[in-house]
């Protein structure tokens, strides 16, 4: 049975005429009339009753034709839903990102990218680095937007945009003045840090064992506000880049002065997975906003 003789049998049954079946179809009456037939012999069983101003279906015709307005129905629906996913200005865009993206860089990016593509979704989740990436990695996300850029092998990683990190002091601690400090200096105080698997943390323990120190941690956690909030407090040092939503604390950033540590921040996709058009576009879009819209800091 192929997929056109179904499409036949529905057109006669739908005009009950071969004449205007085959017009609808655009192939000829005999060219249909062999169609069906073959069908028909194919099936076991008649399925119309040719009349010589009507065609009726039979029994079986019934049947079958019920069947294959359902199946026409089902596959012009996968039709769409296949458009809807090969459609570069629709279809759906799974994204795992940082917290420190999310009050401020993802709205920004995402509004600024429906308003081109109204009719594209968005799938939206945060976490640490690692399980960002491993989100891209098991295919649960299109791309992820973390950093640093880890390096795997099955990740393919373009920095977007790079940013400097500072010791970050309470307004009224001695070290406040200061334009630069040495992270060997500032490490006699207890600290306050993110959570193993996320990337300032990965950023943090790597200067600590190059420099050879090991700090006093008091507090860990996930989100930038909350930790700015406890070094505002005074209850630690923390290593933090300038960010828009800790810019009402109380706090200063002073440059290290004898390690270089900057973020690189990137958009991450799975090397060997095939990006579909939609999120293809937005990752392009993606690269080019993050790295010239410094209005939307990351």
């Amino acid at each position: 049975m192929e997929w056109h003789q179904i499409e036949n049998a529905a057109a006669v049954a739908q005009t009950r005429n071969f004449t205007r079946a085959a017009k609808k179809q655009a192939i000829s009456q005999p060219a249909l009339s062999r169609s069906i037939m073959k069908l028909e012999e194919e099936l076991g069983a008649p399925l119309f009753l040719r009349g010589k101003k009507e065609v009726q279906l039979t029994q079986a015709g019934v049947i079958f034709v019920q069947k294959a307005q359902q199946a026409l129905q089902l596959m012009k629906e996968a039709k769409e839903d296949i458009q809807e996913i090969v459609s570069p200005d629709k279809g759906h865009i799974s994204i795992a990102f940082l917290p420190t993206f999310g009050p401020h860089v993802l709205p920004n990016l995402i509004a600024e990218y429906k308003r081109l593509y109204p009719n594209v979704t968005f799938q939206l989740s945060q976490g640490a680095g690692e399980v960002n990436m491993k989100k891209v990695q098991e295919e649960e996300a299109d791309l992820c937007i973390t950093a640093p850029p880890y390096k795997r092998h099955d990740i393919e990683w373009t920095v977007i945009r790079e940013e400097q990190l500072y010791i970050t002091v309470p307004a009224s601690h001695p070290f406040a003045t200061r334009p630069y400090l040495s992270f060997r200096e500032a490490a006699a105080e207890p600290f306050v840090t993110f959570k193993k698997g996320f990337g300032l943390r990965f950023m943090f323990d790597e200067m600590c064992e190059e420099l050879g120190i090991e700090p006093q941690i008091t507090f860990e956690g996930e989100e930038v506000p909350t930790i700015a909030g406890f070094v505002a407090a005074g209850l630690g040092l923390c290593v933090l880049p300038k960010k828009p939503e800790i810019a009402h604390e109380p706090l200063v950033f002073i440059q290290i002065s004898d390690y270089s540590l900057v973020r690189k921040i990137a958009i991450g996709v799975k090397k060997r997975g095939a990006l579909s058009p939609a999120a293809r576009q937005f990752k392009t879009f993606a690269e080019k906003y993050l790295q010239q819209n410094h209005g939307g800091q990351v």
